[in-house]
Parts: C-alpha cells; sequence; structure tokens
C-alpha cells in the first residue's frame, strides 16, 4: 500500500512539473524584460510630451507633439512632421529631421539647432 501511495506521489509530482506554465519565451530570446520595459518607458513618455508645444515660446509659432499608438511624431513650426524617440535619459530624437536630439528641461525642450520648444 505505501509502495503504491509513493508511486502515486512521484507520478503526480512529474505529470505537475511537467504542467506549469511558462512565459512563451524561447531561452534564445535575451529581451523579455525589457520588450516591456519599452512598452511602459513609451506610454510614460508619450503621455509627459504629447500636446501643444510652441517654438521659443512664441505663441505664433505652434508645434505638437502628438502618439499615434505606435511611435511619438512632432510637427515643427513649419508643419513638418518626424518620428520622435526618448531615450533612457529623456532626451528627444527626432529622427527625420537630421537625427537633432532635444533635452527635455521641465516644461521645455532645448533642441541642438539652437531652438527651445515651450508648453503653454
Amino acid at each position: 500500500m505505501k509502495t503504491k501511495a509513493l508511486i502515486l506521489t512521484g507520478v503526480l509530482l512529474i505529470s505537475g512539473s511537467l504542467t506549469v506554465p511558462t512565459s512563451g519565451l524561447t531561452a534564445g530570446d535575451k529581451d523579455h524584460g525589457k520588450r516591456a520595459e519599452r512598452s511602459d518607458r513609451h506610454d510614460k513618455d508619450a503621455r509627459d510630451l504629447q500636446g501643444t508645444w510652441y517654438m521659443n515660446g512664441d505663441h505664433n509659432k505652434r508645434t505638437e507633439i502628438n502618439d499615434n499608438g505606435r511611435e511619438l511624431q512632432g510637427k515643427n513650426e513649419d508643419g513638418k512632421t518626424s518620428r520622435l524617440e526618448v531615450d533612457r535619459r529623456g532626451n528627444v530624437h527626432a529622427l527625420d529631421w537630421n537625427g537633432i536630439t532635444g533635452h527635455l528641461r521641465g516644461n521645455r525642450i532645448e533642441w541642438d539647432n539652437g531652438t527651445t520648444w515651450t508648453r503653454g
């Protein structure tokens, strides 16, 4: 009787370990935690940056940052658009404007070309 109980316990333990759910990642997938981190960071950056900005504080030179669900997009005072990426230091990179970089300083983005976008 003890032998049957031990065998049954062993079978249950083995079969239980075979049905443990996995995350669906393979051993070669080294980026598993970073995907969610990038997605979370994109969502936070999009919320923080999107909206109306003004070039050099001039309300006649309206600029915008919008999120289309996949990426951030900037629109300059001339209506030209660029895809935007934000790095982990909070720098904004305008990929379609010759890779110009903006440095976020509170309610301002100081661009490397000497212009500044401000809010309100």
